[in-house]
């Protein structure tokens, strides 16, 4: 039976239990360690792992009598870049391979057929956070693969990546324990714990879902917490996780929080209070292995053991639909109502003002591209900084390092190169998804880069276009869609809920007879899609299909196109929010012209000339009639359409005009809130979309600002 069959038959019986504080059980025997042991690095705990072994057996000695199944290897910050800062850097091998050799030797003298011991390789966060710059995933990747080949080599059984702060952190240190597992051909199992502080995040700012969402995609033993706070705060944590967790979690807290005593750090909380406290943890499902961070003492871990080892651990129960997620939120990427709504002006070959900013490297000047895409209500910001006669890698290093550390939304980075693309994966802490994978120079490149999607565990866009070119028909772009799905998930192994498929959007307003028919392709290739495999996405460029029409006219053609596809099955846009309407506000007629269009009513693409002809003066006709049925309601009436415009600017003055003739509570209760009712309305039939139901619900926001001390007792 291998390690991690072992483990995973006796969690179905009892929960295993990790091994307490290695570092307050040092303090407690500083007066026995010379200044001859420490070599002038007086708090490096690693060099005592060939100083001062006799001390370490003596604390491990004490866990293992008290019942630990699971010993930790005195190698919490054994890599080069952390050894460093004591000059011995060089030393990180040597130093974490006899940590894992001293555990080894005391999990043999008290192991019995019955009751194995199992040597817990620690892997530390170190001092540096990738995800703000310190240090750059291959220097980390390179310091922790040398850190696992170590831990192999001395014999330890499983890893633990223990108090992780950064989710990109994880991911290079898992990615060193899959390296080193292969260089080896070995297979370690990998437990992560991460530390959620009081702030009830990761010190990067990600909570308990976020890293379910980040890390569900990864093959690894077992989610859970360590240190930061002690048992009693992490409660509502560990409920968060077992909801949306499918496998084992563990739980290794701290002895309560810690207090100041004489400039040591002292943790009050005694062997049973603390055993009680975990104990609690078992009514969750999946909660499996139990032990002490810092503080704990063998008191502590033998108070544990009494306590919970006849309990029977829950089985895992928790799921979350599939998402992608950046590192403060997650993102679902069905949403309901559909569709989730991607950004697309941070995009140089899209955009012109993002384009200048990136010849001009002002990459700070491209977060305000983002953040306008944010307050518009977009879920996904798509970032492709690549354009011709320019090399993309150093425009793509800047760009994501700001966007994965600043934008509270998931990113899509969306590159041509599978360079491109791997910089934006060593970059981004969160789930991403790229943007984008196609056959068009065959199966080579499309698996290098479902590789790259498995490996980092994003989800994939993938075009449908193979070696013949852009499918333009509804069933080349299925038949090429099916290819790509079954080499995706059954070579790859990448799940069918984190593929979407763009279908291809060609203009209607090319007038040529080839694309006559090209918004009923796509929509009928979203329909048989989303018929076959329901589990997956389906995408496109809204934008396209009113290429080359006049800008006034396109949001009306974008719109009813958008309507059709989401009718369809269609899951994600990609979209400039600018460039719809909401379809209450597209008359009857407006309605079928563009509907005669999309669906080739007339011959000889005489629906296109309509189409132009209609809406050839659209701007000013609109803007007139528009403003003489503003004029001519009354100031109620002015401030409830303004909010359902979502138009801030005209607003404020008027309400701060309003509020001297009509009473406070009238505007918020009866009229606001009288015109977000019917706002809502609109969203539930499908005539308003997202996007302007958030401008709609901001306008709310901004405009009550004035009016909460009325509303404010005291």
């Amino acid at each position: 039976m291998s390690v991690k069959e072992y483990i995973l038959d006796t969690i179905k019986k009892r929960p295993m239990i990790i091994d307490g504080a290695m570092g307050t059980q040092l303090q407690d025997r500083a007066d026995r360690i010379s200044d001859a042991q420490w070599e002038g690095n007086e708090g490096c705990n690693e060099l005592l792992n060939v100083t001062a072994a006799d001390i370490l057996e003596e604390v491990y000695s004490g866990y293992l009598t008290a019942g630990a199944d699971l010993i930790t290897t005195n190698t919490f910050g054994s890599f080069d870049w952390v050894l460093d800062e004591y000059q011995i850097g060089h030393r990180a091998y040597e130093l974490t391979k006899a940590g894992a050799q001293i555990v080894k030797k005391m999990c043999d003298k008290f192991s019995t057929p019955e009751h194995p011991r199992l040597v817990l390789g620690s892997i530390g966060p170190g001092t540096k956070l990738p995800s703000l710059g310190h240090m750059h995933y291959d220097q980390m990747l390179s310091g922790y693969t040398e850190c696992a080949l170590a831990l192999i080599d001395g014999g330890t059984d499983v890893f633990l990546l223990e108090t992780c702060q950064d989710p990109l952190q994880i991911k290079a240190a898992l990615h060193a324990c899959q390296a080193a597992n292969i260089e080896r051909e070995a297979e370690l199992p990998i437990m992560i714990s991460v530390t959620i502080e009081l702030a009830g995040t990761m010190l990067i700012g990600t909570d308990a879902q976020t890293i379910a969402a980040i890390l569900e995609p990864f093959d690894i033993l077992s989610l859970g917490f360590n240190c930061g706070t002690g048992p009693e705060q992490y409660g509502k944590h560990i409920k968060a996780l077992a909801e949306v967790w499918g496998k084992p979690i563990s739980v290794h807290a701290n002895a309560g929080l810690p207090q100041n005593r004489g400039g040591y750090s002292y943790y009050p909380m005694g062997p049973d209070e603390f055993a009680t406290q975990q104990e609690n943890f078992m009514k969750y499902d999946g909660v499996s292995f139990l032990g002490g961070c810092c503080g704990t003492t063998p008191q502590h871990i033998r108070a544990l053991v009494d306590k919970v080892s006849s309990i029977t651990p829950k089985v895992a129960t928790g799921s979350q639909e599939a998402c992608i997620a950046s590192l403060f939120s997650t993102v679902a990427l069905k949403q309901n109502p559909a569709p989730l709504l991607i950004g697309e002006r941070s995009n140089a070959t899209g955009s012109k003002a993002f384009k200048e900013l990136i010849l001009a490297e002002d990459y700070e000047g491209t977060l305000s591209v983002a953040q306008q895409q944010v307050r518009a209500g977009a879920h996904l910001i798509d970032v492709n900084v690549g354009f011709a006669g320019r090399e993309e890698s150093k425009d793509m290093l800047n760009v994501i390092a700001l966007y994965a550390q600043k934008i509270a939304l998931p990113l899509m980075p969306d590159s041509t190169q599978i360079s491109g693309l791997e910089i934006a994966l060593k970059l981004i802490g969160g789930k991403c998804i790229l943007n984008s994978v196609n056959l068009e120079d065959g199966e080579e490149r499309f698996d290098i880069i479902c590789q790259l999607a498995k490996k980092y565990g994003a989800s994939l866009v993938l075009l449908t276009i193979d070696e013949v070119g852009m499918a333009k028909t509804a069933k080349s772009k299925f038949e090429i869609a099916e290819r790509m799905y079954k080499r995706a998930t059954e070579l790859h192994g990448l799940r069918p809920e984190d593929l979407v498929f763009d279908l291809l959007t060609f203009t209607l307003g090319s007038g040529d007879e080839e694309y006559w028919t090209a918004g009923i392709e796509v929509i009928d290739a979203i329909r048989e899609l989303m018929t076959t495999y329901p589990r997956v996405g389906t995408t496109l460029g809204l934008s396209n299909i009113s290429f080359g029409l006049d800008k006034d006219a396109r949001p009306y053609l974008n719109s009813m196109f958008l309507h059709h596809c989401i009718q369809a099955g269609l899951s994600t846009v990609i979209i400039n929010v600018k460039h719809i309407i909401p379809l209450n506000k597209i008359s009857d007629e407006q309605q079928e012209i563009c509907n005669n269009l999309i669906f080739n009513k007339k011959p000889k693409g005489e629906a296109l000339f309509d189409f132009i002809e209609h809406f050839s003066d659209v701007e000013a006709t609109n803007s007139e009639e528009e403003d003489a049925a503003y004029d001519a309601l009354n100031e109620e009436e002015k401030i409830a359409k303004l909010l359902m415009d979502g138009d801030k600017e005209r607003m404020i003055p008027l309400v701060e005009a309003a509020r001297h003739n009509i009473k406070p509570e009238v505007i918020v209760n009866e009229i606001l809130i009288g015109a977000m009712k019917v706002v809502g309305e609109l969203f539930g039939s499908g005539q308003m979309q997202l996007p302007f139901v958030l401008q709609s619900a901001e306008t709310m926001k901004k405009n009550c600002r004035p009016f909460k001390p009325l509303f404010t007792k005291g």
